[in-house]
């Protein structure tokens, strides 16, 4: 009898059933969220630019005493055709192999930047010993679809041609990216694809937005009083693929949801890793993917975090279960490099 599929192995039914309940770490890391985000200013009435400042304040309760890397630069990339620069982030860690992961952070494509997620992108650097290039890229919804998915595909398009000239690039080149980021990352790889550009050679997708449906079991059973919520994910599809429900809506084109994408599109991707929070409204787009994926028959691997929140990878100085999500993409990085 053949192995069951990544996607298989899952107990679903466990994961959505009333008895789930976060982990003793993850239920103290909900009562210190809870208590900070009690001593910040009421957002519900604040501009876009002045809801940014706060949650970047609010950010550093993650980004504390940085992991060590050999080095982190700053830098800007230049947009593609028109548009502007972009700035980056390049992180070496300590016995860094040539090659380079280019990630794009989440914030349901409305928040979030170099500072947001430092920790992560340093934790993965150290994780895959590989070069990371954090790219910040423009946020909706002064900069709806497809402007932030451009930047993506300008910062890749850089670290392809420096692999031609710069011998510490020439490795595996490779994207990742967490929530909104996730989706950036695989419809980057869609879009180089069907350009005949060279593509990253794998992926590493940390529980991304994968679709537009806001009525699956996760929705149901997390989409309120688990941190990211039902209501917020529909604020944050407005803001990047406005339009609604509406058939021609930008949400439905398989570069904003790719869990739309056709068997033979997904069928081309190269090995993709993904994983999902237990505890997540996004739990069941990760579980979609996956089946597709297995019926188009790709390479991929996918994991799903018990007891955790999304957005738990930025917690790893807190929740060994982030630490453990990194320790199995690195198994899956090394499974595909090496």
């Amino acid at each position: 009898m053949s192995a069951p599929s990544p996607v298989d192995r899952i107990d679903l039914d466990a994961l959505l059933s009333p008895e789930a309940r976060r982990s003793p770490e993850m239920d103290a890391v909900w009562a210190y969220i809870q208590a900070e985000d009690a001593k910040l200013p009421d957002q519900s009435r604040m501009a876009i630019a002045e809801q940014r400042v706060v949650r970047e304040r609010a950010s550093q309760r993650w980004n504390a005493e940085l992991p060590e890397v050999a080095s982190a630069e700053r830098l800007a990339v230049p947009g593609l055709a028109g548009a502007p620069d972009i700035a980056c982030e390049l992180i070496v860690p300590l016995g860094a192999k040539p090659g380079c992961v280019v990630y794009f952070h989440g914030g349901g494509w409305a928040f979030g930047g170099l500072g947001s997620h430092a920790r992560l992108a340093r934790t993965l650097a150290d994780a895959t010993k590989t070069r990371v290039l954090a790219v910040d890229y423009r946020l909706a919804p002064e900069n709806p679809f497809p402007a932030g998915l451009d930047d993506c595909v300008a910062a890749w398009r850089h670290v392809v041609k420096r692999a031609d000239s710069d011998a510490d690039f020439a490795g595996p080149l490779a994207v990742a990216g967490d929530s909104a980021g996730a989706n950036l990352g695989l419809a980057l790889i869609m879009r180089e694809g069907e350009t005949g550009r060279r593509r990253p050679d794998l992926g590493l997708l940390f529980y991304g937005v994968w679709g537009c449906d806001f009525d699956t079991p996760s929705y149901a059973r997390f989409g309120v009083g688990h941190g990211l919520g039902k209501a917020g994910m529909e604020k944050f599809l407005d803001m990047y693929a406005p339009g609604g429900d509406d058939p021609g809506s930008l949400r439905f084109e398989p570069l904003v949801s790719p869990i739309l994408a056709s068997e033979a599109s997904l069928a081309k991707m190269p090995p993709l890793y993904l994983n999902a929070a237990g505890m997540d409204p996004l739990m069941s787009d990760t579980i979609g993917l996956a089946r597709k994926l297995d019926a188009a028959g790709a390479v991929y691997d996918v994991n799903v975090h018990p007891g955790v929140h999304h957005g738990f990878m930025q917690m790893t100085a807190r929740l060994a279960e982030a630490r453990r999500a990194f320790d199995l993409a690195a198994d899956f990085w090394r499974a595909h490099t090496t």
